[in-house]
């Protein structure tokens, strides 16, 4: 494999359609404009809190209340259009390399995982308090830690090239998080989550095609759960 084919691989271009990855930039572009709809087009900017917790932000306060919808609900809600737009830039260029490198179903078990993995860290950290989370960060950081330890393990020039790749993109992640004040205990959480998901994956390797019924079926199962996220938190919404 040339370099140039090897970066193209991994996101360094223009991302090649995948289907899941695509669908995911999809419906978080969805849920914004839907929450623009129904609130009103100056929360694209300076969303109201308010608007953010109708839509199902992560409030732990409330989780530990009762309403656990919000553990995936959040990490498909953003805080505005630079948050989305660099959730989404990240995710359109880490996202097809991976999805390629281990299937769908594995992309989205891993993405969905580590959505639940950064929100669940915000909630054993924090404890109830009140604060509004939301964005696909953790999720994101997930697929990131999938690639440093399924490219760690899978050794290698290519895998010590993309292992690093993966490791510049959590260095600059987390950093840029402190700086802005973003919610690095999510990212964190995300990003353990996903790397032991890539230790997992590579361990399969040898015997790749015996495990991917699992995979298939529970990439069922967390998409499932997340449709059932989002129509509790309608139901109650009504």
């Amino acid at each position: 494999m040339s370099a140039r084919d090897f970066f193209r691989r991994f996101g360094l271009s223009v991302p090649a359609w995948v289907p899941a990855a695509n669908l995911l930039v999809g419906l978080n572009l969805a849920y914004m404009l839907l929450a623009m709809a129904l609130f009103g087009a100056q929360n694209l900017f300076q969303p109201e809190p308010e608007m953010l917790f109708r839509m199902g932000a992560l409030v732990p306060a409330a989780f530990f209340q009762g309403e656990y919808w919000r553990l995936i609900t959040y990490g498909f809600l953003h805080i505005g259009l630079l948050h989305i737009a660099f959730n989404m830039i990240a995710l359109s260029q880490v996202g097809p390399a991976l999805e390629s490198e281990v299937g769908s179903a594995r992309f989205i078990a891993v993405y969905l995982l580590s959505l639940v993995g950064g929100g669940a860290a915000d909630l054993l950290v924090r404890g109830p308090v009140v604060m509004l989370i939301a964005g696909a960060s953790g999720a994101l950081f997930g697929l990131i830690g999938f690639g440093i330890a399924y490219a760690h393990f899978y050794g290698g020039y290519a895998g010590r090239m993309q292992r690093n790749f993966f490791l510049q993109w959590a260095a600059y992640g987390l950093l840029f998080g402190f700086i802005v004040g973003a919610d690095n205990i999510c990212h964190l959480g995300g990003l353990i989550t996903g790397a032991f998901c890539g230790f997992l994956v590579e361990c399969e390797r040898a015997n790749r095609p015996l495990f991917t019924p699992v995979w298939t079926a529970l990439a069922i199962l967390l998409s499932l759960a997340s449709v059932a996220a989002f129509g509790w938190l309608l139901w109650r919404s009504l």
